[in-house]
């Protein structure tokens, strides 16, 4: 069995410059990956013209940081993939709160639909203001 090259690919949203002087792409995994951290950091109604794109995990994680947030965050972040980013096929969300910063620390496993490698995404989640 052989992996395509180059299945998915987006804008990498640094606007870092290639050589040729083109903004860079992300390919595969880290396009899709760069997707789900937008898809979880917009709040809904940020985005002009499809308000209904986005999630409400901003809000949460003002709530006090227990197992109910917990289990609350994990629902928001899979319906909010599910929902908005077909590309993933999600397999575990695993989230362990971080008391003295404040923060979750959130690990994703899933697949890429066409990869056939798991992937395994790693990100902070903390209240910003």
């Amino acid at each position: 069995m052989t992996i395509p090259n180059r299945i998915y690919q987006d804008l990498d949203l640094t606007f870092s410059v290639t050589a040729t002087k083109d903004v860079a792409k992300r390919l595969d995994v880290n396009a899709v990956k760069q997707s789900i951290k937008n898809l979880l950091f917009i709040r809904k109604g940020e985005k002009l013209f499809r308000p209904e794109i986005g999630s409400d995990l901003q809000r949460i994680l003002f709530e006090p940081m227990d197992f109910l947030t917990v289990d609350l965050l994990r629902d928001v972040i899979s319906e909010t993939i599910q929902k908005f980013e077909p590309r993933v096929r999600i397999e575990n969300i695993e989230i362990i709160p971080d008391y003295d910063t404040n923060s979750y620390d959130l690990t994703l496993y899933f697949y890429v639909i066409g990869i056939y490698t798991p992937v395994t995404f790693n990100l902070t989640l903390q209240r910003l203001r």
